[in-house]
C-alpha cells in the first residue's frame, strides 16, 4: 500500500452554526498547514532527485521524487511502515493497521529541524517518548506535532505526559481519534510553549486542571467530544487564549464565571449542544468577544441585556434553534456599536421587539428568514443605516410597515420570497435607491403601486414570481406624441383595478413603440433580470420594451398572455432573452414586421443625408415562444414566414430572434399538432368578418375568409339554395387583389355579367360553380383575371365561338377548366367547341370524361363524327384509305412476323434478290466467315460446318484459325484480323463455348465491330443445350434477346444459315469454287479431293489455339503418332489438319486464298514441338 497525500487528514466536521467565521476557518488553515498527509499518485521518480535516501537501506526502499520529497517503505515487499519526508517541511510516519511492525528495520535518517511530524494509525509507545519513537528520523526540534487514529491498536498505551518529554518547543499540538477516555492532569507539563492545541474527536472527560501547565495556549479546539459540563477551573488559567471551539458536544448548562480565567477570548463556539438557558452575565467576563455562536441549542428563552458588557461583538449566529424561540429580549442586541452581523433564522419567531437592535448602528447583515413573523415593528430598523442585506424570506408577513426601510439607505439586497404580501406601496421601498437585488417571489402580490420602484433606479435583479400580478393597460393608444391624452395607468388585482396614482402620460413614437404605460417598470433604467413567471399577466408592459435598457433576461412564463405583436417584442435592451414558454398565446401577428423595419431604413437614411450621426442598431432579442397553444390562422401568417425563412429582410432576423423549433398549432383542427415551420402557408386563413364588425363584407349566409399568402379572398356561398350570384365585396378595398368563388350546390341559372355594376365579379379569379343549372356561358360573363373555371354538373349544352375563343386566347391566365357532367351537343354546328376541347386537353382537367348527350365520350369525337351529311365520295374515300391502311397493316403484319422465313424462301428460290443482296462494301474483305467455337465441338465443325459452308453450291470462304492462322502471333491479335477480314463471324454456341475464354473474346470483338459499322455481323448457330438464356453472361444474353439465331437441328438450318451469310448480287451456282472446300462431301478420314480438307483424327492435347503460338518448324516432319489422352482419360475430339498443295505462294496463302500452315502435324515430343517451346498439353481452352 502506498501512503498518498489525502490519505489521512484531520476529518472536516461540521463547525456548527459559527463554523465558517473562525473555529472551521481555523481548522482549513491547519489543514492547509499540515499539508495532505500521504500520496497515492506519484508525480513520478527523479533519478536525480534532491532525496534523503541513505545508501544502507537493510530491508526497506527509498524512492526520490520531483523536488525534495522522498519515500520509505519497510520492508520493501508487503509495507507496514511507511515514511514521507521533506527535509525542513515535514516528516510523515504511517503505520498499516492490524500488522505487526519492527521500527528497528528503519534505517537511520538525519532530517534535522521540520515543521510538522504527522503520526498516523501508529500505537502509542509503552516506555519511550514520542521523540524517542522516531529518533530514526534523526530530528530535533518539531513545530507541530499531529497524533492522528493512534488508539486503534492493542499495542498501543494509554498517552501520558512522558510521550511528551524533549519537545519543550513545540508551538502546535494536534490530537484527532485518539479515544483519549482518561487523561492524567499533568499531560501537558512538558509543553508550556504550547499555543495551539485541537483535542477533537477524543471522547473524553478533562481533568479541571489539565491546561493550567498552558499559559501561552491561544487556541482550543474542543469540537465533537462528549463533553456534558463545563467545569469553571477548567479554563482559569488559560489568560492568552483567543479562541475557544465547544461545538458538538452535551454541554446542558453552563455556571456564571466559567469564562472568567480568559478575558482575551475573541471567538466562541457554543452550536450543536443542549445548552436551555443562561445566566445573564455568562459571556460578562469576555469583554474581547467579537464572534459567537450558539446555534442548534435548545434556548426557549434567553436573559435580557445578556451581551451588555461585549461591546466588541461582531457576529452572533443564534439561528436553527431544536425548540421554538417564541420571542428575544427588547435589549438584546441594544448598544452593541461594533456589531455586524446578525443571524436569527428558523427560531420559530413569531414576534420581535422594536427595541431589539436599537443603538447598535453598523449592522450590515440582519437574518430573520425562516421564521414564523406575520408583521414587523416600524422601527425594528431605525438605527440599522449600515444595513446592506436583510433577510426576511420564509416568514408570514402579510403587510409592512411605510416607514420599516426608512433609515436603510445602504441597503443592497433584501429577501421577501415566499410569505404572504399582498401590496407594495410607493413609500415601503422610497429611500432605497442603492438597492441592487429585491426578491418577492412566492407572495400574494395583487398590486404594485406604480411608483412603488421610482427611488430603486439602482436595482439589477427584481423577483416577481409566483405573485397575483397583472397589469392593466389601454388597449388602443395614439401613435402621435402631440395627440397622446394625459391619462393614470392603471396596476391592478387579477379580480379588478385599483387606483394607480398619477403620473407622466403615455407616450408614442412614429412606429407605435410607446415610451411608457404607467407600469412600476417604468422607473428601473438599470435592471438587468426580472421574472414575472407564474402571475396573471396577459400582455408585456411596454415599459420594459423601452424604458429597461440593460434587461437581459425577462421571464414571463406560465402568465395569461394570448397573443403577441411585433411593436411588443421591440425591445431596446441589447442581447435580451425573453421566456414566452407556457403561456396561453394563440396569436402572433408580425404583419408590420417588414413595414417598420422599412421605415426604420427609410428614417436612418433620411438622418444620415441630414448629416446626422445614425448609430446602427444593435439590439437583439431572443423570444422563446415554444409550449403555447398557437391557433394557426392568417394571423400567424408572417410569424410562419419568419420561421419557415421566407422573409426577405435579413436584418429582421439579426434583430429579433424567435425561438419555436418545437411549437404546434393547438387549430384548426386539420392542422392540429403541425409544426409551425412546416405549415404549409396556403392553409393560413381567418375569417373576413369578426362577430362585433359594423360593417360587413361577406354576402349574407355566405362564410368569407382571406388568405394572405396569394392576397384572395374565399368567398364561400355553397349549398345555400341560390338562384343567382350574390353581391359580392371588392378585396381591393380592405387590402386584398381577389376573390375565390365557391357557390356550388345551388341552383343558379346564370351568371352575373362583368362591368362596372358588378362590384367583385370583375375580381372573381376562381370560380366553383358545379352542380347548378347554367344552361349558357356568354363572352361578357367572364372576369378578365378568371384562373379556375369549374362548371362540372350543370345544363351547358355548348360554348359560344366567342367564349371558346376566349378561353384559348387566355391560356396564360387560364390554368384550369372543368366541364364534366354536362350535356354537349355533339353536332355538326358544334365542331368549334370540339375544336377546342381536343385542342386545350391539358388545361381541360376532366377532358376525359366529358360526354355527349348521347353518351359518346367527347374525347373520342372527331369531326367527321359530327358531320355525318357529308357527300357519299368523301365517305367512299374514306372507306378505301381505311381499308387500305388495313391490308397495309395486314401485310405489314405478316412482314413483320414471318421476314425472315420470306426473306430465306425468297433466296432459296433465287426470287426477287434484290430484297437479300448485300451491297458491295465488303469486296475487298478475305473471307466470308470467321468461324469461332469450342475445341471440344470441333467434330460439328469439322464434319458439317465447315465442309458444307465451302463446298457447292455455298461455296464461302471460311476462316479457319487451325488452317489460316500465322503460327507464332499473339491470339488476341489474329482473333482481332481475323473479325475484321470477314464479313461475318459465326459463333457455335454450345455449353462448351461458355466456359472458352476465347470464345468469348472472339464474341466481343466481332459484336464491337458490327456496333461500330452499324451492320449485324454475327451469325449465332446455338449447337446442343446451353441452359437457360437468362442465365447467361450480360453482354451475350442480351444480344439473344434482341437478335435472332439459328439452331442445329431446325429443318431449316442451312437455308438459314445460307440466307445469314452475305449476299452476292448473283447467288453462287453448284459449280462454284471459290477457295472454299470442294467435292460431294465431308471426308471422314484419310485425304480429300485437291484444295479439300484432310481429316486425321488425333488425340487433342489442349486448346489448339495454343499450339500456334511461336510453334517451331521441325526440319523433318516426325511420324504421327497416337497423342496421350487428357487427364480425365477421355479422347478429345479428332483435330483436322490443312496440308499444303507445295505450291509457295508469296501472300502466304494459297489454295483459293487461304492461309498455308507450314508444318500441318502436330508432334508430341515430351512436351515440346522439337524440343523448341513447351506447350502446356493439358490446357483447357477455359483455363487460358
Amino acid at each position: 500500500m502506498q501512503i498518498g497525500r489525502g490519505g489521512s487528514r484531520p476529518r472536516p466536521q461540521p463547525a456548527g452554526p459559527w463554523l465558517p467565521n473562525y473555529s472551521y476557518i481555523l481548522l482549513l488553515l491547519l489543514t492547509a498547514q499540515l499539508g495532505d498527509c500521504f500520496l497515492t499518485n506519484y508525480r513520478g521518480i527523479s533519478a536525480d532527485g534532491f532525496g534523503i535516501c541513505p545508501a544502507d537501506m537493510r530491508n526497506c526502499s527509498c524512492r526520490s521524487y520531483t523536488g525534495s520529497e522522498s519515500e520509505i517503505d519497510c520492508p520493501e515487499t508487503d509495507p507496514t511502515i511507511q515514511l514521507r519526508i521533506e527535509p525542513r517541511q515535514y516528516a510523515e510516519l504511517k503505520c498499516q493497521r492490524n500488522r505487526r511492525y519492527d521500527f528497528d528495520q528503519i534505517p537511520q535518517l538525519a532530517i534535522g529541524a521540520t515543521k510538522r511530524l504527522t503520526i498516523d494509525d501508529c500505537p502509542f509507545p509503552r516506555h519511550q517518548s514520542i521523540l524517542q519513537f522516531v529518533s530514526f528520523l534523526g530530528t530535533a526540534q518539531v513545530q507541530l506535532l499531529w497524533l492522528k487514529n493512534n488508539a486503534n491498536h492493542e499495542q498501543s498505551a494509554s498517552l501520558v505526559r512522558r510521550h511528551f518529554e524533549g519537545l519543550e518547543a513545540l508551538d502546535r499540538l494536534a490530537i484527532s481519534n485518539a479515544k483519549l477516555t482518561e487523561l492524567r492532569a499533568d499531560l501537558f507539563e512538558p509543553l508550556a510553549n504550547l499555543t495551539w492545541l485541537d483535542m477533537r474527536d477524543n471522547l473524553f472527560e478533562l481533568p479541571v486542571t489539565i491546561f493550567d501547565a498552558l499559559p501561552r495556549l491561544r487556541i482550543l479546539e474542543l469540537s465533537f467530544n462528549s463533553m456534558e459540563q463545563l467545569e469553571p477551573r477548567l479554563l482559569r488559567n488559560l489568560p492568552n487564549l483567543r479562541l475557544l471551539s465547544l461545538w458538538h458536544n452535551k454541554l446542558r448548562g453552563l455556571s456564571r464565571d466559567v469564562f472568567a480565567g480568559v478575558p482575551l477570548l475573541e471567538r466562541l463556539d457554543l452550536s450543536a449542544n443542549q445548552l436551555e438557558t443562561l445566566p445573564g452575565d455568562v459571556f460578562a467576563p469576555l469583554t474581547k468577544l467579537s464572534e459567537l455562536a450558539l446555534g442548534f441549542n435548545h434556548f426557549r428563552t434567553l436573559p435580557e441585556r445578556l451581551f451588555r458588557s461585549n461591546k466588541e461583538l461582531r457576529k452572533l449566529k443564534l439561528a436553527f434553534q431544536r425548540v421554538e424561540l417564541e420571542s428575544l429580549p427588547g435589549d438584546l442586541l441594544q448598544q452593541l456599536p461594533a456589531l455586524e452581523q446578525v443571524i436569527l433564522e428558523r427560531n420559530a419567531l413569531s414576534t420581535l421587539p422594536a427595541t431589539l437592535l436599537f443603538g447598535s448602528a453598523n449592522v450590515t447583515e440582519l437574518h430573520l428568514a425562516g421564521n414564523r413573523l406575520r408583521e414587523l415593528p416600524e422601527d425594528l430598523l431605525r438605527d440599522q443605516r449600515a444595513l446592506r442585506e436583510l433577510k426576511l424570506q420564509n416568514n408570514q408577513l402579510v403587510t409592512l410597515p411605510d416607514g420599516l426601510l426608512r433609515n436603510t439607505g445602504e441597503l443592497r439586497t433584501l429577501h421577501l420570497s415566499h410569505n404572504q404580501l399582498e401590496l407594495l406601496s410607493a413609500a415601503l421601498l422610497r429611500s432605497l435607491n442603492k438597492l441592487e437585488e429585491l426578491y418577492l417571489d412566492h407572495n400574494q402580490l395583487q398590486t404594485i403601486d406604480q411608483r412603488a420602484f421610482q427611488s430603486t433606479g439602482a436595482l439589477r435583479i427584481l423577483h416577481l414570481q409566483a405573485n397575483q400580478l397583472t397589469f392593466q393597460t389601454f388597449s388602443a393608444l395614439p401613435t402621435r406624441l402631440d395627440t397622446a391624452l394625459d391619462a393614470d395607468y392603471t396596476v391592478g388585482a387579477v379580480a379588478g383595478v385599483a387606483a394607480g396614482a398619477a403620473g407622466p402620460g403615455p407616450a408614442s413614437d412614429e412606429f407605435g413603440i410607446f415610451v411608457q404605460d404607467g407600469t412600476p417598470f417604468q422607473y428601473m433604467h438599470a435592471l438587468r433580470e426580472l421574472d414575472l413567471s407564474d402571475n396573471f399577466l396577459t400582455s408585456v408592459p411596454r415599459d420594459l420594451l423601452v424604458n429597461t435598457h440593460e434587461l437581459q433576461r425577462l421571464n414571463l412564463t406560465r402568465n395569461n398572455i394570448t397573443s403577441l405583436t411585433y411593436s411588443s417584442l421591440q425591445f431596446l435592451a441589447a442581447d435580451i432573452t425573453v421566456d414566452l414558454r407556457h403561456n396561453s398565446i394563440f396569436e402572433i401577428d408580425l404583419a408590420d414586421m417588414e413595414r417598420l423595419a422599412r421605415l426604420e431604413t427609410v428614417r436612418a437614411a433620411t438622418e444620415g443625408s441630414e448629416g446626422e450621426d445614425v448609430p446602427t442598431p444593435t439590439t437583439r432579442a431572443r423570444i422563446l415562444l415554444n409550449d403555447n397553444p398557437l391557433n394557426c390562422n392568417c394571423i400567424v401568417f408572417t410569424f410562419a414566414q419568419y420561421m419557415q425563412h421566407r422573409l426577405n429582410s435579413s436584418a429582421l432576423y439579426e434583430r429579433v430572434q424567435l425561438v419555436a423549433d418545437t411549437l404546434a398549432c393547438e387549430g384548426p383542427e386539420h392542422l392540429h399538432g403541425m409544426l409551425i415551420r412546416d405549415v404549409p402557408p396556403r392553409e393560413l386563413l381567418c375569417e373576413l368578418d369578426s362577430p362585433t364588425t359594423a360593417i360587413r363584407h361577406c354576402p349574407d349566409g355566405c362564410s368569407c375568409q382571406i388568405r394572405p399568402d396569394d392576397s384572395g379572398v374565399i368567398v364561400n356561398c355553397n349549398g345555400l339554395g341560390l338562384s343567382e350570384v350574390p353581391a359580392l365585396p371588392r378585396p381591393t378595398s380592405f387590402g386584398y387583389r381577389f376573390i375565390e368563388l365557391h357557390v356550388e350546390n345551388n341552383n343558379i341559372s346564370r351568371l352575373p355579367e362583368t362591368g362596372a355594376a358588378a362590384r367583385g365579379w370583375n375580381d372573381v379569379h376562381e370560380l366553383y360553380a358545379s352542380n347548378n343549372s347554367i344552361d349558357r356561358l356568354r363572352l361578357e360573363q367572364l372576369p378578365a383575371g378568371l384562373r379556375v373555371l369549374d362548371l362540372t354538373r350543370n345544363r351547358l349544352t355548348a360554348l359560344d365561338g366567342p367564349v371558346t375563343e376566349a378561353l384559348a386566347s387566355r391560356a396564360d391566365v387560364l390554368l384550369a377548366l372543368r366541364l364534366a357532367h354536362n350535356d354537349w351537343t355533339c353536332q355538326c354546328d358544334a365542331s368549334q367547341f370540339l375544336a377546342f376541347a381536343h385542342a386545350n386537353a391539358r388545361r381541360i382537367d376532366d377532358f376525359a370524361r366529358l360526354q355527349c348527350a348521347d353518351g359518346r365520350q367527347l374525347d373520342q369525337t372527331t369531326l367527321g363524327d359530327l358531320c355525318s351529311d357529308r357527300t357519299g365520295s368523301i365517305v367512299l374515300a374514306c372507306v378505301l384509305v381505311s381499308i387500305g391502311a388495313c391490308l397495309v397493316a395486314l401485310l405489314s403484319f405478316v412482314y413483320y412476323t414471318y421476314h425472315l422465313e420470306l426473306k430465306v424462301w425468297l433466296f432459296k428460290h433465287g426470287l426477287c434478290l434484290w430484297l437479300v443482296a448485300e451491297e458491295e462494301l465488303d469486296r475487298d474483305k478475305l473471307y466470308d466467315a470467321f468461324v469461332s467455337y469450342s475445341h471440344k465441338d470441333e467434330a460439328f465443325i469439322t464434319e458439317h460446318l465447315v465442309p458444307t459452308l465451302e463446298r457447292p453450291p455455298m461455296s464461302f470462304r471460311i476462316c479457319w484459325h487451325v488452317r489460316d492462322w500465322t503460327p507464332g502471333e499473339m491470339i488476341s491479335s489474329q482473333i482481332s484480323s481475323s473479325v475484321e477480314a470477314s464479313r461475318r463471324t459465326i459463333i457455335v454456341l454450345s455449353s462448351n463455348f461458355l466456359e472458352s475464354l476465347w470464345g468469348q473474346l472472339e464474341f466481343r470483338t466481332a459484336h464491337l465491330q458490327s456496333m461500330a459499322e452499324r451492320r449485324n455481323r454475327l451469325i449465332i448457330v446455338i449447337y446442343g443445350d446451353i441452359g437457360n438464356i437468362d442465365d447467361l453472361e450480360p453482354e451475350l444474353r442480351a444480344y439473344l434477346h434482341t437478335n435472332t439465331y439459328v439452331r442445329w437441328g431446325d429443318p431449316w438450318f442451312w437455308d438459314k444459315v445460307r440466307f445469314a451469310m452475305p449476299h452476292p448480287p448473283k447467288v453462287r451456282g453448284s459449280g462454284g469454287t471459290a477457295g472454299g472446300a470442294s467435292g460431294p462431301g465431308v471426308v471422314k478420314s484419310g485425304v480429300s479431293t485437291a484444295g479439300g480438307l484432310f481429316m486425321k483424327q488425333l488425340q487433342q492435347t489442349g486448346d489448339d489455339k495454343l499450339e500456334l503460338i511461336k510453334p517451331a518448324v521441325p526440319a523433318t516432319p516426325p511420324a504421327l503418332t497416337t497423342p496421350p489422352t487428357e487427364p480425365n482419360g477421355a479422347p478429345h475430339p479428332a483435330a483436322p489438319f490443312t496440308i499444303s498443295t507445295g505450291i509457295p505462294m508469296a501472300n502466304g496463302t494459297g489454295n483459293g486464298g487461304h492461309r498455308i500452315i507450314s508444318a500441318p502435324y502436330r508432334t508430341i515430343n515430351g512436351g515440346h514441338v522439337n524440343g523448341a517451346f513447351m506447350i502446356n498439353t493439358n490446357a483447357k481452352q477455359s483455363d487460358v
